[in-house]
């Protein structure tokens, strides 16, 4: 150990003299793995489509009030009250930016609440927030515990976004729940309402109330500005748009949605007369400040295209406030027919209903944007008032079904997608002449088993509940196209279930089943298939596969890797198992991953316990296995041969990248123990997450890399987390250039145990 700190601390004093780029590893004996405790760069999100324009005054006057009071109690806090779509949520979101730039807390904790205001959902939404490897607890008991150890020690922040308990018990009792795990002194609340009263019932807490004013016409006018500008190839208006835009930012009353919404209306049609006519409609002189919002929204509505209609109004299904997953959305406006492509198009009906999204997004139908790692919009929401729009352009199609309301039978006769909302109650009758006609359920699972031969219409099913087992009559079902059994306890599927030919989507993510039912290589129109038990599938006859998370190598037809060959539209993530059953390097090229161009995130593994006894191929398999250069995730786990393949790394020189995947964002090397040198690695341009661990021959990473007429090379320009584990040999890792860039993200340290 002596030798190894002498020859890293030789190896830092080059940094400065040499452009020597060294980065963390930990070295030596290890007896716990930090491969679980790494932390990844969190995803980007911009929490509004509206430009973030006169409150910047009002973050710094609550940030100020936080700091003044938290020291002064162990918990107070301070409510943010205002219209709806006034920007309380934005502003709530600037505000956690600064605490957490400025480091007031130690942790910040963010939860929307919306109309249940249920403590146990709460605490355990903001236990889920601090350790999202804590699945959800029933006992309240065991999540205070729980909870305590977390904030242990701990100053935090805790933001309730959208509260409308008015009923002052449920507060007190959260109130004096979160008071008893608390030992320091310190804590606030950041509170979000639309209603003056439960501002007021809060003040058991030390807690002061900051009253949002409406903007003003020119700040309206700067977010309409910035919304029409964003989507255009202009740097400015035209003057004679830009008084009628003046006009009607006068009219949006103050309030950033109806102005980021406004604008994304007035982006599309750059027109004096459409501009003219938007600001003439009827809705702008309502007298009804709630029924205006709706009318002014609408007007957004009203001018999108007819096949975005459906799409945006059946957006009504999804509970206030809920996470919408953009596929889940996407392969929903399909099952139910909203996405139209020509007999003669070549592109997918996914792609598709991606371009139809954006378009709704560029209209600011959505907001809270999420993005994944690699750049893909992963999930959104839906502002409370657009949420109300969608639901009354429906126009009576969709229903929330909960205690409060009751059948109508004759006025139910346009319900087509019904959501079931009850907690633990008698379950009302649904009238079989509503069920018969029903396109869409999202309910209870006994909701479902106890009506479900009368849904025979019906094509999108969404389930979750307690149950476990679905009726033998889920086959009947042939209308069915999407499935979704994710987060139930349902342990077994009916033989049934092999008849749904029209079935397109099938989700079955953490739900309590052992295996895939049996039969699924029926399901001839299955394009998406979710899973999480790693269990063998046939895909002989499943060629409209577009997703498929898990695929087992074995030896039967319809399961051997180059199976996958037919498969030419798989996306997104694909996880290869078990590849030392390959036979030849001629069955791994027959899986054509080089023209799978829609794989993003690739993971290819063969079993830890295997020695290679059998085949001692792995080097000229992994070489047939070379990717797509579309490829923005690779994990090779578990490899036996001695080199990397050659589409991994070539010679380095001066004129260009020594990698083939050059759109390379995540990389991670694992269990590799054979190989002796890792690839040059530092001229990734993307490469934001590199993770290499148990490469137990590997001395020395990196290459001196030889100068050429290259004015400046950037070493690992992107990188943000780099984990480097269980290296028992490794001595150094260097990359050298004269006169070489070092990325500037790039951590220069080695750490030892």
């Amino acid at each position: 150990m002596a030798d190894k700190i002498r020859k890293i601390n030789e190896t830092l004093d080059k940094i400065n003299n040499h452009g020597v780029l060294l980065l963390p590893v930990r070295l030596g004996d290890q007896s716990h793995s930090t491969a679980g405790a790494r932390q990844y760069p969190e995803t980007d999100s911009i929490p509004d489509c509206s430009k973030f324009v006169g409150r910047h005054n009002d973050v710094l006057e609550i940030v100020n009030k936080l700091d003044n009071i938290r020291s002064q109690h162990i918990l107070s806090g301070i409510s943010i009250v205002g219209f709806g779509g006034i920007g309380k949520t934005i502003l709530a979101k600037s505000i956690s930016s600064m605490v957490k730039e400025q480091k007031l807390y130690d942790l910040v904790a963010w939860v929307c609440v919306s109309e249940e205001f249920d403590e146990k959902i709460i605490l355990g939404d903001m236990l889920e927030y601090l350790d999202s490897s804590v699945g959800r607890m029933n006992n309240i008991d065991a999540l205070i515990q729980k909870l305590g150890r977390e904030l242990e020690n701990r100053k935090f922040l805790l933001v309730l976004d959208d509260v409308w308990n008015e009923d002052r018990s449920k507060w007190d009792s959260f109130n004096s729940r979160l008071l008893k795990i608390l030992k320091t002194s310190g804590n606030s609340i950041l509170v979000t309402s639309r209603s003056d009263k439960v501002a007021s019932i809060m003040e058991a807490l030390p807690m002061q109330k900051h009253d949002m004013v409406k903007l003003s016409d020119h700040e309206c006018w700067l977010i309409i500005e910035d919304r029409v500008l964003r989507s255009s190839t202009e740097t400015s208006i035209p003057l004679d748009l830009e008084g009628i835009g003046q006009e009607i930012a006068r009219k949006c009353g103050g309030l950033p949605l109806v102005a980021s919404v406004i604008g994304g209306t007035l982006s599309r049609e750059m027109k004096t007369d459409k501009w003219q006519e938007i600001l003439d409609d009827k809705a702008w002189i309502l007298q009804d400040e709630n029924k205006k919002i709706l009318s002014i929204l609408k007007i957004s509505f009203d001018r999108l295209p007819s096949l975005l209609k459906n799409c945006f109004s059946y957006c009504s299904i999804f509970p206030k406030d809920a996470v919408i997953f953009i596929d889940d959305l996407i392969q929903l406006w399909v099952a139910q027919g909203f996405v139209h492509k020509s007999n003669e198009s070549l592109v997918e009906m996914e792609d598709i209903g991606n371009e139809y999204f954006k378009e709704l997004l560029s209209n600011c139908l959505f907001q809270d944007i999420q993005w994944d790692l690699y750049g893909n919009i992963e999930s959104c929401k839906m502002h409370d008032l657009v949420h109300d729009l969608a639901l009354l352009v429906s126009k009576g199609k969709t229903l929330v079904w909960d205690s409060s309301c009751n059948f109508d039978v004759q006025n139910c006769s346009t319900i087509r997608h019904l959501r079931v909302k009850f907690k633990g109650q008698d379950l009302l009758t649904i009238p079989r002449s509503v069920a018969q006609r029903l396109h869409s359920l999202f309910s209870d699972d006994d909701v479902f088993c106890s009506m479900a031969s009368d849904l025979k219409s019906l094509r999108s099913l969404k389930l979750e509940g307690g149950g476990n087992k679905l009726p033998a009559s889920l086959g009947k079902l042939k209308h069915l196209r999407y499935l979704d059994i994710s987060k139930t306890y349902v342990r077994t599927v009916p033989k049934s279930f092999s008849k749904l030919y029209n079935l397109q989507t099938s989700n079955f993510v953490d739900c309590h089943l052992e295996k895939l039912p049996s039969g699924m290589s029926n399901l001839i129109s299955l394009r998406h298939i979710y899973f999480s038990c790693r269990s063998d599938i046939s895909i002989m006859q499943l060629t409209s596969l577009r997703t498929l998370p898990y695929f087992v190598v074995g030896t039967k037809k319809g399961c051997r890797l180059e199976d996958l060959g037919c498969l030419s539209q798989l996306g997104g993530k694909l996880e290869i198992w078990k590849l030392e059953h390959v036979r030849s390097k001629l069955e791994a090229s027959k899986a054509n991953l080089k023209e799978k161009a829609k794989l993003h995130q690739l993971k290819l593994r063969w079993s830890s316990g295997y020695e290679g006894a059998v085949n001692n191929n792995h080097e000229e398999v992994l070489e047939s296995l070379q990717p797509h250069s579309n490829l923005k995730s690779l994990t090779i786990d578990g490899y036996k041969g001695k080199r990397f393949p050659s589409w991994m790394g070539n010679d380095v020189n001066s004129s260009g990248s020594s990698f083939l995947l050059d759109n390379m964002v995540e990389l991670k090397l694992s269990n590799c123990n054979e190989c002796t040198c890792i690839p040059n690695l530092g001229l990734l341009p993307f490469l934001k997450v590199l993770y290499i661990e148990r490469m137990e021959n590997v001395r020395r990473m990196g290459h001196k890399l030889q100068p050429g007429g290259a004015e400046s090379i950037k070493l690992f320009p992107a990188l943000k987390t780099l984990t480097v584990d269980y290296m028992q040999r490794l001595e150094e890792w260097v990359e050298v250039v004269e006169d070489a860039a070092v990325g500037s993200q790039g951590v220069i340290v080695f750490s030892l145990p």
